[in-house]
Protein backbone atom coordinates (compact mmCIF):
# COMPACT_ATOMS: atom_id res chain seq x y z
CA UNK A 1 0.00 0.00 0.00
CA UNK A 2 2.54 2.56 0.95
CA UNK A 3 4.49 1.68 -2.54
CA UNK A 4 1.99 2.50 -4.15
CA UNK A 5 1.11 6.33 -2.66
CA UNK A 6 4.78 6.31 -2.96
CA UNK A 7 4.51 5.57 -6.59
CA UNK A 8 1.59 8.20 -7.20
CA UNK A 9 3.54 10.65 -5.58
CA UNK A 10 6.52 10.35 -8.05
CA UNK A 11 3.97 10.27 -11.03
CA UNK A 12 2.58 13.67 -9.55
CA UNK A 13 5.76 14.74 -9.18
CA UNK A 14 6.69 14.54 -12.36
CA UNK A 15 3.34 16.17 -13.41
CA UNK A 16 4.87 18.88 -11.74
CA UNK A 17 8.59 18.86 -13.03
CA UNK A 18 6.99 18.89 -16.82
CA UNK A 19 4.37 21.35 -16.44
CA UNK A 20 6.79 23.28 -14.63
CA UNK A 21 9.01 23.64 -17.41
CA UNK A 22 6.15 23.88 -20.21
CA UNK A 23 5.49 26.82 -18.09
CA UNK A 24 9.03 28.67 -18.30
CA UNK A 25 9.02 27.77 -22.23
CA UNK A 26 5.58 27.63 -23.96
CA UNK A 27 3.03 29.99 -21.42
CA UNK A 28 1.14 31.81 -22.50
CA UNK A 29 1.74 35.61 -21.40
CA UNK A 30 -1.60 37.26 -21.88
CA UNK A 31 -5.36 36.53 -22.48
CA UNK A 32 -6.34 37.20 -26.04
CA UNK A 33 -8.70 35.95 -28.44
CA UNK A 34 -12.26 35.51 -27.61
CA UNK A 35 -11.40 34.60 -23.35
CA UNK A 36 -9.76 38.38 -23.85
CA UNK A 37 -12.82 40.13 -25.22
CA UNK A 38 -14.83 38.35 -22.88
CA UNK A 39 -12.59 39.54 -19.93
CA UNK A 40 -11.69 42.49 -20.49
CA UNK A 41 -15.18 43.70 -21.27
CA UNK A 42 -16.88 41.85 -18.58
CA UNK A 43 -14.05 43.63 -16.49
CA UNK A 44 -15.00 47.29 -18.31
CA UNK A 45 -18.41 46.88 -18.32
CA UNK A 46 -19.94 44.59 -16.40
CA UNK A 47 -21.62 42.58 -18.68
CA UNK A 48 -20.60 39.49 -20.12
CA UNK A 49 -19.78 40.03 -24.17
CA UNK A 50 -18.41 39.84 -26.96
CA UNK A 51 -19.73 41.79 -29.52
CA UNK A 52 -19.14 45.73 -29.38
CA UNK A 53 -21.76 48.49 -30.64
CA UNK A 54 -20.07 51.91 -31.33
CA UNK A 55 -23.10 53.19 -32.78
CA UNK A 56 -22.19 52.45 -36.46
CA UNK A 57 -21.54 48.84 -36.38
CA UNK A 58 -21.34 45.84 -34.28
CA UNK A 59 -18.01 43.15 -33.69
CA UNK A 60 -16.13 41.45 -31.72
CA UNK A 61 -14.15 43.59 -29.82
CA UNK A 62 -12.45 45.58 -26.90
CA UNK A 63 -15.18 47.82 -25.42
CA UNK A 64 -13.80 51.59 -25.52
CA UNK A 65 -14.98 54.60 -24.06
CA UNK A 66 -18.73 55.50 -25.13
CA UNK A 67 -18.92 51.86 -26.78
CA UNK A 68 -21.74 49.57 -25.95
CA UNK A 69 -21.41 45.69 -24.73
CA UNK A 70 -24.36 43.39 -26.27
CA UNK A 71 -24.56 40.74 -23.59
CA UNK A 72 -23.36 37.06 -25.22
CA UNK A 73 -24.52 33.98 -25.31
CA UNK A 74 -21.67 33.13 -27.70
CA UNK A 75 -19.44 30.80 -25.52
CA UNK A 76 -20.19 28.98 -22.19
CA UNK A 77 -19.52 31.05 -19.33
CA UNK A 78 -17.64 28.65 -17.11
CA UNK A 79 -14.22 29.28 -17.69
CA UNK A 80 -14.39 33.19 -18.69
CA UNK A 81 -16.27 33.37 -14.55
CA UNK A 82 -13.33 30.88 -13.64
CA UNK A 83 -10.57 33.81 -14.82
CA UNK A 84 -13.00 36.74 -13.36
CA UNK A 85 -13.18 35.46 -9.75
CA UNK A 86 -9.19 34.62 -9.68
CA UNK A 87 -9.31 38.02 -10.75
CA UNK A 88 -11.70 39.09 -8.10
CA UNK A 89 -10.07 37.13 -5.60
CA UNK A 90 -6.20 38.55 -6.29
CA UNK A 91 -7.01 42.01 -7.78
CA UNK A 92 -3.88 43.96 -8.56
CA UNK A 93 -0.98 42.09 -6.10
CA UNK A 94 -0.65 38.68 -8.96
CA UNK A 95 -0.15 38.60 -12.52
CA UNK A 96 -3.65 37.22 -13.41
CA UNK A 97 -2.31 35.29 -16.47
CA UNK A 98 0.09 34.07 -14.61
CA UNK A 99 -2.01 33.14 -11.68
CA UNK A 100 -4.64 31.43 -13.58
CA UNK A 101 -2.18 28.94 -15.17
CA UNK A 102 -0.29 28.27 -12.18
CA UNK A 103 -4.01 26.85 -10.57
CA UNK A 104 -4.66 25.38 -14.23
CA UNK A 105 -1.50 23.01 -13.79
CA UNK A 106 -2.43 22.42 -10.05
CA UNK A 107 -5.82 21.42 -11.58
CA UNK A 108 -4.14 19.32 -14.03
CA UNK A 109 -2.02 17.20 -11.33
CA UNK A 110 -6.15 16.90 -9.73
CA UNK A 111 -6.77 15.51 -13.09
CA UNK A 112 -4.04 12.89 -12.78
CA UNK A 113 -5.06 11.79 -9.22
CA UNK A 114 -8.67 11.16 -10.01
CA UNK A 115 -7.72 9.64 -13.38
CA UNK A 116 -5.69 6.64 -11.20
CA UNK A 117 -8.27 7.03 -9.11
CA UNK A 118 -11.04 5.28 -11.85
CA UNK A 119 -7.87 3.04 -13.05
CA UNK A 120 -7.65 1.51 -9.65
CA UNK A 121 -11.31 0.81 -9.07
CA UNK A 122 -11.19 -1.56 -12.34
CA UNK A 123 -7.41 -2.30 -12.45
CA UNK A 124 -4.22 -3.56 -10.99
CA UNK A 125 -1.95 -1.08 -9.00
CA UNK A 126 0.77 -1.68 -11.37
CA UNK A 127 -1.93 -1.47 -14.63
CA UNK A 128 -3.22 1.83 -12.98
CA UNK A 129 0.06 3.26 -12.34
CA UNK A 130 1.60 2.85 -15.77
CA UNK A 131 -1.36 3.93 -17.59
CA UNK A 132 -1.51 7.00 -14.85
CA UNK A 133 1.96 7.81 -15.61
CA UNK A 134 1.57 7.75 -19.42
CA UNK A 135 -1.63 9.95 -18.94
CA UNK A 136 0.60 12.24 -17.54
CA UNK A 137 3.48 13.08 -19.64
CA UNK A 138 1.64 13.12 -22.91
CA UNK A 139 3.14 15.96 -24.36
CA UNK A 140 -0.27 18.12 -24.87
CA UNK A 141 -1.56 17.01 -21.53
CA UNK A 142 1.90 18.64 -20.32
CA UNK A 143 1.22 21.82 -22.79
CA UNK A 144 -2.45 22.87 -22.33
CA UNK A 145 -1.94 23.69 -18.81
CA UNK A 146 0.05 26.98 -19.67
CA UNK A 147 -2.59 27.85 -22.09
CA UNK A 148 -4.97 29.99 -21.80
CA UNK A 149 -8.06 27.56 -22.43
CA UNK A 150 -10.50 25.89 -20.73
CA UNK A 151 -9.55 22.56 -21.54
CA UNK A 152 -7.41 21.83 -18.83
CA UNK A 153 -10.86 22.47 -16.42
CA UNK A 154 -13.06 21.06 -18.75
CA UNK A 155 -10.64 17.52 -18.41
CA UNK A 156 -10.67 17.84 -14.53
CA UNK A 157 -15.06 18.17 -15.09
CA UNK A 158 -15.07 15.21 -17.37
CA UNK A 159 -13.00 13.06 -15.09
CA UNK A 160 -15.04 13.65 -12.18
CA UNK A 161 -18.17 13.41 -14.29
CA UNK A 162 -17.23 10.07 -15.19
CA UNK A 163 -15.74 8.82 -11.58
CA UNK A 164 -19.07 9.60 -9.56
CA UNK A 165 -20.49 8.27 -12.98
CA UNK A 166 -18.74 4.74 -11.87
CA UNK A 167 -19.96 4.76 -8.04
CA UNK A 168 -23.39 5.71 -9.37
CA UNK A 169 -23.41 2.23 -11.26
CA UNK A 170 -22.38 0.64 -8.77
CA UNK A 171 -23.29 2.22 -5.63
CA UNK A 172 -27.12 3.05 -4.00
CA UNK A 173 -25.76 5.87 -2.80
CA UNK A 174 -27.54 9.81 -3.48
CA UNK A 175 -24.66 11.37 -2.41
CA UNK A 176 -22.41 10.08 -5.23
CA UNK A 177 -25.49 11.01 -8.13
CA UNK A 178 -25.68 13.96 -6.66
CA UNK A 179 -21.70 15.05 -6.94
CA UNK A 180 -22.50 13.41 -10.30
CA UNK A 181 -24.86 15.87 -11.51
CA UNK A 182 -23.71 19.02 -9.95
CA UNK A 183 -20.05 18.00 -12.47
CA UNK A 184 -22.73 17.43 -15.03
CA UNK A 185 -23.91 20.63 -15.24
CA UNK A 186 -20.76 22.46 -14.44
CA UNK A 187 -19.61 20.73 -17.90
CA UNK A 188 -22.71 21.94 -19.52
CA UNK A 189 -21.63 25.89 -18.55
CA UNK A 190 -17.74 24.99 -19.69
CA UNK A 191 -18.93 23.30 -23.18
CA UNK A 192 -22.77 23.82 -23.94
CA UNK A 193 -22.48 21.02 -26.46
CA UNK A 194 -22.18 18.71 -23.38
CA UNK A 195 -25.81 18.85 -22.98
CA UNK A 196 -26.35 16.71 -25.33
CA UNK A 197 -24.05 14.33 -23.84
CA UNK A 198 -25.90 14.71 -20.44
CA UNK A 199 -28.80 13.76 -22.50
CA UNK A 200 -27.44 10.82 -23.68
CA UNK A 201 -26.02 10.12 -19.99
CA UNK A 202 -29.74 10.41 -19.14
CA UNK A 203 -31.48 7.77 -21.78
CA UNK A 204 -28.95 5.28 -21.64
CA UNK A 205 -29.00 5.44 -17.39
CA UNK A 206 -32.68 4.83 -18.10
CA UNK A 207 -32.95 2.49 -21.40
CA UNK A 208 -29.70 0.31 -20.18
CA UNK A 209 -29.00 0.92 -17.11
CA UNK A 210 -32.51 0.67 -15.38
CA UNK A 211 -31.98 3.21 -13.53
CA UNK A 212 -34.98 3.82 -10.66
CA UNK A 213 -37.53 7.08 -10.90
CA UNK A 214 -36.50 8.20 -7.98
CA UNK A 215 -32.14 8.72 -8.82
CA UNK A 216 -33.49 10.07 -12.03
CA UNK A 217 -35.60 13.27 -10.59
CA UNK A 218 -32.37 13.55 -8.50
CA UNK A 219 -30.52 13.79 -11.30
CA UNK A 220 -32.27 16.31 -12.95
CA UNK A 221 -32.57 18.91 -9.98
CA UNK A 222 -29.14 18.63 -9.16
CA UNK A 223 -27.96 19.44 -12.74
CA UNK A 224 -30.75 21.93 -13.45
CA UNK A 225 -29.82 24.02 -9.91
CA UNK A 226 -26.14 24.31 -11.65
CA UNK A 227 -27.61 25.23 -15.16
CA UNK A 228 -30.62 27.60 -13.97
CA UNK A 229 -28.62 30.51 -12.96
CA UNK A 230 -27.83 31.53 -16.28
CA UNK A 231 -30.51 29.81 -18.30
CA UNK A 232 -32.55 32.67 -16.06
CA UNK A 233 -29.88 35.11 -17.02
CA UNK A 234 -30.19 34.59 -20.91
CA UNK A 235 -34.16 34.24 -20.53
CA UNK A 236 -34.35 37.86 -18.90
CA UNK A 237 -31.91 39.35 -21.44
CA UNK A 238 -33.19 37.68 -24.60
CA UNK A 239 -36.52 36.68 -23.53
CA UNK A 240 -35.84 32.68 -24.47
CA UNK A 241 -34.07 29.57 -22.96
CA UNK A 242 -30.56 29.50 -24.45
CA UNK A 243 -27.61 27.89 -23.29
CA UNK A 244 -25.22 28.91 -26.27
CA UNK A 245 -26.01 30.40 -29.66
CA UNK A 246 -22.94 29.10 -31.95
CA UNK A 247 -24.60 26.71 -33.61
CA UNK A 248 -25.47 28.68 -37.00
CA UNK A 249 -22.11 29.90 -37.31
CA UNK A 250 -19.77 26.87 -36.27
CA UNK A 251 -22.05 25.13 -38.74
CA UNK A 252 -21.80 27.66 -41.53
CA UNK A 253 -17.85 27.61 -40.69
CA UNK A 254 -17.79 23.82 -41.12
CA UNK A 255 -19.76 23.61 -43.93
CA UNK A 256 -19.24 26.01 -46.98
CA UNK A 257 -17.74 25.99 -50.62
CA UNK A 258 -14.24 26.68 -48.66
CA UNK A 259 -14.46 25.17 -45.66
CA UNK A 260 -11.52 22.89 -44.41
CA UNK A 261 -11.92 19.55 -41.62
CA UNK A 262 -10.60 22.64 -39.24
CA UNK A 263 -13.63 25.09 -41.02
CA UNK A 264 -12.79 28.51 -42.09
CA UNK A 265 -13.84 31.38 -40.67
CA UNK A 266 -12.20 34.00 -43.40
CA UNK A 267 -14.81 32.67 -45.82
CA UNK A 268 -17.31 33.73 -43.64
CA UNK A 269 -15.89 37.25 -42.74
CA UNK A 270 -15.13 38.00 -46.54
CA UNK A 271 -18.79 37.06 -47.82
CA UNK A 272 -20.61 37.92 -44.98
CA UNK A 273 -19.37 41.21 -43.63
CA UNK A 274 -22.05 43.37 -45.72
CA UNK A 275 -24.79 41.27 -45.61
CA UNK A 276 -25.15 40.85 -41.76
CA UNK A 277 -25.69 44.90 -41.21
CA UNK A 278 -29.23 44.60 -41.48
CA UNK A 279 -29.01 43.14 -38.03
CA UNK A 280 -31.06 45.06 -35.65
CA UNK A 281 -28.01 46.30 -32.84
CA UNK A 282 -29.52 45.08 -29.98
CA UNK A 283 -29.26 42.37 -26.92
CA UNK A 284 -31.12 39.76 -29.52
CA UNK A 285 -27.79 40.79 -31.81
CA UNK A 286 -26.37 37.61 -31.54
CA UNK A 287 -29.04 35.19 -31.67
CA UNK A 288 -30.32 36.73 -34.72
CA UNK A 289 -27.07 37.07 -36.24
CA UNK A 290 -26.50 33.00 -35.29
CA UNK A 291 -29.97 32.54 -36.71
CA UNK A 292 -29.06 34.00 -40.19
CA UNK A 293 -25.56 32.15 -40.49
CA UNK A 294 -28.11 28.87 -39.99
CA UNK A 295 -29.89 29.31 -42.53
CA UNK A 296 -26.91 30.16 -45.06
CA UNK A 297 -25.11 27.25 -44.07
CA UNK A 298 -28.44 25.32 -44.49
CA UNK A 299 -28.63 26.32 -48.28
CA UNK A 300 -24.95 25.26 -48.84
CA UNK A 301 -25.81 22.15 -47.53
CA UNK A 302 -29.22 21.40 -49.28
CA UNK A 303 -27.71 22.59 -52.93
CA UNK A 304 -24.52 19.80 -52.70
CA UNK A 305 -25.43 17.04 -49.82
CA UNK A 306 -23.09 14.47 -51.78
CA UNK A 307 -20.32 16.86 -51.28
CA UNK A 308 -20.43 17.75 -47.72
CA UNK A 309 -21.25 14.20 -46.64
CA UNK A 310 -17.80 13.65 -48.01
CA UNK A 311 -16.42 16.37 -46.01
CA UNK A 312 -18.32 14.77 -43.37
CA UNK A 313 -16.55 11.61 -43.71
CA UNK A 314 -13.00 13.48 -43.83
CA UNK A 315 -13.93 15.34 -40.31
CA UNK A 316 -15.14 12.05 -38.68
CA UNK A 317 -11.72 10.53 -39.50
CA UNK A 318 -10.25 13.29 -38.42
CA UNK A 319 -11.86 13.59 -34.88
CA UNK A 320 -11.21 9.68 -34.66
CA UNK A 321 -7.37 9.31 -36.15
CA UNK A 322 -6.20 12.95 -37.59
CA UNK A 323 -6.14 15.75 -39.61
CA UNK A 324 -4.53 14.36 -42.78
CA UNK A 325 -4.26 18.20 -44.60
CA UNK A 326 -4.03 20.30 -41.07
CA UNK A 327 -2.54 23.83 -41.37
CA UNK A 328 -2.60 24.12 -37.47
CA UNK A 329 1.21 25.03 -36.60
CA UNK A 330 3.21 22.40 -35.22
CA UNK A 331 0.20 19.72 -35.56
CA UNK A 332 2.33 17.40 -37.26
CA UNK A 333 5.19 17.74 -34.89
CA UNK A 334 6.31 14.39 -34.03
CA UNK A 335 5.67 14.74 -30.08
CA UNK A 336 2.24 15.87 -30.87
CA UNK A 337 1.21 13.26 -34.09
CA UNK A 338 3.04 9.94 -32.78
CA UNK A 339 0.74 9.63 -29.74
CA UNK A 340 -2.25 10.49 -31.17
CA UNK A 341 -1.97 8.26 -33.39
CA UNK A 342 -0.84 5.79 -31.62
CA UNK A 343 -4.02 6.44 -29.09
CA UNK A 344 -6.58 6.73 -31.72
CA UNK A 345 -5.62 3.42 -33.48
CA UNK A 346 -5.43 1.42 -30.29
CA UNK A 347 -8.92 3.04 -28.99
CA UNK A 348 -10.71 2.79 -32.01
CA UNK A 349 -10.47 -0.98 -31.61
CA UNK A 350 -11.14 -0.69 -28.17
CA UNK A 351 -14.66 1.00 -28.09
CA UNK A 352 -15.52 -1.47 -31.33
CA UNK A 353 -15.06 -4.27 -28.88
CA UNK A 354 -16.81 -2.72 -25.83
CA UNK A 355 -19.90 -1.40 -27.85
CA UNK A 356 -21.58 -4.45 -26.19
CA UNK A 357 -22.45 -4.72 -23.02
CA UNK A 358 -23.80 -2.80 -20.24
CA UNK A 359 -20.39 -2.29 -18.33
CA UNK A 360 -18.66 1.56 -17.45
CA UNK A 361 -16.86 0.93 -20.86
CA UNK A 362 -19.71 0.34 -22.92
CA UNK A 363 -20.64 3.61 -21.56
CA UNK A 364 -17.70 5.21 -22.37
CA UNK A 365 -17.74 3.15 -26.34
CA UNK A 366 -20.78 5.12 -26.60
CA UNK A 367 -19.60 8.68 -25.53
CA UNK A 368 -16.29 8.30 -27.47
CA UNK A 369 -18.09 7.49 -30.72
CA UNK A 370 -21.24 9.69 -30.26
CA UNK A 371 -18.67 12.65 -29.75
CA UNK A 372 -17.10 11.92 -32.97
CA UNK A 373 -20.53 11.95 -35.00
CA UNK A 374 -21.55 15.39 -32.98
CA UNK A 375 -18.17 17.21 -33.60
CA UNK A 376 -17.87 16.28 -37.26
CA UNK A 377 -21.16 17.99 -37.76
CA UNK A 378 -18.99 21.25 -37.78
CA UNK A 379 -15.78 21.16 -37.78
CA UNK A 380 -12.77 19.47 -35.99
CA UNK A 381 -10.17 21.69 -34.26
CA UNK A 382 -6.90 19.84 -32.62
CA UNK A 383 -8.60 20.71 -29.18
CA UNK A 384 -11.51 18.73 -29.97
CA UNK A 385 -9.88 15.47 -28.94
CA UNK A 386 -7.93 16.64 -26.03
CA UNK A 387 -10.97 16.10 -24.00
CA UNK A 388 -11.14 12.24 -24.96
CA UNK A 389 -7.59 11.53 -24.14
CA UNK A 390 -8.74 10.45 -21.05
CA UNK A 391 -11.32 8.76 -22.91
CA UNK A 392 -8.96 6.92 -25.00
CA UNK A 393 -6.51 5.17 -22.36
CA UNK A 394 -9.57 3.95 -19.99
CA UNK A 395 -10.26 1.87 -23.17
CA UNK A 396 -6.79 0.84 -24.25
CA UNK A 397 -6.28 -0.08 -20.63
CA UNK A 398 -9.39 -2.36 -20.51
CA UNK A 399 -9.10 -3.58 -23.37
CA UNK A 400 -5.04 -4.69 -22.78
CA UNK A 401 -6.54 -6.31 -19.79
CA UNK A 402 -9.32 -8.10 -21.08
CA UNK A 403 -7.31 -9.99 -23.42
CA UNK A 404 -4.30 -10.02 -20.45
CA UNK A 405 -7.50 -11.73 -18.54
CA UNK A 406 -8.20 -13.91 -21.06
CA UNK A 407 -4.84 -15.18 -22.40
CA UNK A 408 -4.72 -16.22 -18.46
CA UNK A 409 -7.76 -18.12 -18.07
CA UNK A 410 -6.73 -20.04 -21.78
CA UNK A 411 -3.36 -21.05 -20.03
CA UNK A 412 -4.83 -22.13 -17.03
CA UNK A 413 -7.93 -24.52 -18.25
Amino acid sequence: MKKKIYNIYFILLIGVLTRLIAYFFFSDTIIDNEWGKLFHNLLASGVLGINVDDGNIVKHAYVELNQRVLPSVFMPPLYIYFIYGIKILIGDLFNIVNTVIIIQIFISLFSILLFFKILNYFFSSKLSLLFTFIYSIIPVNIYIPVQISSITLQIFLLLAYLFFFNLCLNNNNNFYLIKFSIFGGLLILIRGEFFLFHIFTFFYLIFIRKIYLKKLLIFIFFSSIVVSPYLIRNYLLFNEIVLTKSFGYNLLKGNHPETKVEGNAIFIEENFKEKIKFIKNDNKYEINLDNFYKGEAIKYLKKDPINYLKKYLLKFFAFLFFDINSTYPNYYNIAHIAPKIMLSILSFFSAIIFLRGKSFFNYLSLFYFSSAFFFSIFFILPRYNVMLIPVQILLITNCINYYFQKKIRKNFF
